[in-house]
């Protein structure tokens, strides 16, 4: 047994050998009826290949099977026989669709156990009888007793005639499968095949454009219509002239020269100032597209899986499961900003609205969320095709078309945490509902500090002894459910991972920390701290960030270190708490003046640029990510500077798609927002904090 994030494997090499080579004899090497005498007449490479693939007495069973199920689809029969007559002959469509489908996985010893033949091939092989190659990736899984659920997960290509539907393939490789399993049963094990939810491929993949398609098509060429006319209007016309325009003067919010010049406007840094939230949003979103690289590789083949594991165990590996860290880091960072933020108007102001700061945060996030969604749940699907295209991207558009209105609705993570529409979404989803509740923290931090103080702290030490309780209780590991079965792993995610609850306590010690900036900043507390408390608050920051990182190492190697319960569940408890403590201290020491080197790099110009992408980047980078997965022909080959190679080209290309959403959506919608809030006569309290944050929405670009 080895162990993949996300993913637990069982693997048995000779039974996996054993498989592999039945399967190979059934729908690979279905070509032995044919007699010497045919090879004669053909050239010597294709002679030499049907020796190859040449197998006594194999093509019988998948006859037979297409037989028995026939009452389904007689097509679907005839085509078969028809394949076989084809292959007797040595017809070249017929070879095509054999030399397209998987045969002896090879490096099965070192973690290959999947094979996804040639996609192209068998898409485009085409008989004289009108079918086509349709090209099928089941998953077989490999079974030995009735309390070990998988030994062994594999994904080998078939490529069957087109008339054969999903519901008859299953039935048919299930019937084949009859005879590998009488074979198997000798030694306990025992094979079973399913179909993933999108199942199978054939020619003339792109799917007809359904009215949801051309509606999304339409809106965004709006947008672009608008960004364009905006544009020209903004170019042509003199500042006089656009402050006559009144109502109209609207669209010049969706000029992408005045937006451009917003988006790459760089202040020089400065110690009074948030600049280097930017560097902190930056480096964690790189983090995380980091992580969900790493995630891909339990959903794509890998000629050498072992690697993954062993470079797990590695110390220098802690970085790879510590990335969930990052999104921490985001909730960290919301809940300083928020805080200071709310203090800072309700203090100047001296009221506080609960519509606008509702109004405000959603109507900031959604616009560009929505359209990714809309984009995910139509046409990208229509962008590309491959042996995993319908299974992760057509998969994760039909999850944006069912479940759409939870991901707008922001209750995602709570509704259906299994199939969520874009699955870094959650993370949107916990935000927005710890956005919601937090004025019951906040209105009494303001109006009775002192008790607010002490119910914050309450709710801190509730928000951590809530997964302590829960890891105890059920034994269950920390961080990351590395060892529990698939249903235990989504109950882990559910429960542990998604929800709001188990993410209040960053929240929260963000929230603690953007209070003590509000009352440094407004004179509450003068009190100024010496060189020696400084190294001090550095050296705990940066103890407590390398202990929680390095101390997930005896928590993930099994090898090494026994589970322990009470490890596994003060780990729970304290991890994310921790992580968000030295965070807090980065952020306060940079702005108050105590960063030195760290405060210029975090600030450091390009930066600024980049932290207002990074809302775009955590929006696009999944759907880069996905079609690059979905495209794939071959098993790849897993080092870290692939990773890295292909972690920094979907940094660039979703940098790239965030400036587009930012200049389309995200600075047009600000615009429009603080236009509407200076005709009610509230642009004070907008901009109140507006000169020392830049922008007062982390999320935001504008």
């Amino acid at each position: 047994m080895f162990h993949v994030p996300g993913r637990t494997m069982w693997f048995h090499w000779p039974s996996v050998v054993a498989v592999s080579a039945t399967l190979f004899a059934i729908f690979g090497g279905a070509s032995g009826d044919i007699s010497d005498q045919h090879h004669d007449r053909v050239d010597a490479a294709v002679g030499k290949f049907i020796a190859s693939v040449r197998h006594p007495d194999t093509l019988g069973p998948l006859v037979r099977a297409a037989s028995a199920a026939s009452a389904y689809d007689n097509a679907c029969s005839r085509s078969l026989g028809q394949w076989a007559s084809g292959l007797r002959s040595a017809q070249g469509w017929a070879l095509r669709m054999v030399d397209s489908s998987a045969k002896l996985v090879t490096g099965v010893l070192y973690g290959n156990a999947a094979d996804l033949g040639n996609f192209d091939e068998c898409v485009r092989a085409s008989s004289p009888d009108g079918f086509s190659g349709r090209y099928i990736l089941p998953y077989l899984d490999v079974q030995t007793a009735p309390n070990i659920s998988t030994l062994v997960t594999g994904r080998i290509a078939f490529c069957v005639p087109s008339t054969c539907d999903e519901q008859l393939l299953e039935e048919t490789l299930s019937q084949a499968l009859k005879y590998i399993n009488a074979g198997l049963a000798a030694i306990g094990f025992r094979v079973q095949c399913r179909l993933p939810r999108q199942a199978s491929a054939v020619a003339g993949l792109w799917r007809t454009p359904a009215a949801g398609d051309y509606v999304v098509i339409v809106i965004c060429l709006i947008l672009a219509m608008l960004v364009a006319i905006g544009t020209a209007i903004d170019l042509r016309l003199s500042e006089k002239e656009k402050r006559v325009m009144g109502k109209a003067s609207l669209v010049l919010a969706f000029s992408a020269w005045t937006n451009g010049r917003r988006l790459f406007a760089i202040a020089p840094p400065s110690d009074s100032n948030f600049t280097c939230i930017n560097g902190i949003r930056f480096m964690s979103a790189v983090w995380v597209v980091l992580g969900h690289r790493y995630l891909g590789l339990t959903r794509l083949p890998c000629m050498n899986l072992l690697a993954v594991p062993e470079r797990f165990a590695d110390l220098s590996g802690t970085m790879l499961y510590a990335a969930p860290l990052s999104v921490d880091t985001f909730f960290c960072i919301g809940g300083l900003v928020n805080c200071y933020v709310f203090m800072k108007v309700a203090h100047d102001s001296g009221s506080f609205n609960i519509f606008m700061y509702y109004f405000h945060r959603y109507i900031r996030l959604t616009p560009a969320f929505a359209l990714m969604v809309a984009i995910t749940a139509t046409w990208i699907s229509l962008l590309g095709d491959g042996p995993l295209w319908a299974d992760i991207v057509d998969g994760a558009s039909e999850t944006c078309r069912q479940h759409w209105w939870t991901a707008l609705l922001y209750v995602a993570n709570y509704a259906n945490p299994d199939d969520q529409c874009m699955m870094q979404s959650w993370y949107l989803m916990a935000d927005m509902q710890l956005h919601w509740v937090s004025p019951l923290l906040l209105y009494p931090l303001w109006r009775w500090r002192r008790y607010g103080v002490v119910w914050l702290c309450v709710v801190l030490a509730a928000s951590c002894a809530w997964p302590f309780g829960l890891t105890f209780a059920n034994n269950l590991p920390s961080p990351l459910p590395l060892s529990l079965s698939l249903d235990g792993q989504a109950w882990f995610m559910q429960h542990m991972y998604y929800s709001a609850y188990s993410r209040a306590a960053s929240y929260i010690c963000g929230t603690l920390a953007g209070f003590v900036l509000f009352l440094i900043k407004s004179g509450s507390i003068n009190r100024k701290l010496t060189k020696n408390e400084v190294r001090l608050g550095w050296l705990l920051s940066t103890a407590l960030c390398l202990a929680v990182v390095l101390g997930q190492k005896p928590l993930v190697d099994f090898t090494h270190y026994p589970y322990n319960v009470w490890r596994s569940s003060l780990f729970a408890g304290l991890h994310r708490p921790a992580w968000c403590l030295g965070i807090s201290w980065v952020v306060l020491a940079c702005i108050l003046g105590h960063g030195g080197p760290v405060n210029s790099l975090l600030s450091w110009a390009p930066f600024t640029i980049l932290g207002r992408l990074t809302y775009g980047i955590y929006l696009t980078h999944a759907a880069v990510q996905a079609v690059d997965h979905g495209t794939t022909r071959t098993s790849m080959y897993y080092s870290d500077f692939k990773m890295v190679e292909k972690m920094l080209s979907d940094v660039v290309l979703s940098s790239i798609l965030g400036a587009c959403l930012c200049l389309a959506l995200e600075s047009p919608i600000s615009s429009i927002e603080k236009s509407l809030r200076t005709v009610r006569g509230r642009q004070h309290s907008s901009n109140v904090t507006s000169k020392e944050l830049g922008n007062p929405d982390q999320q935001s670009c504008a």
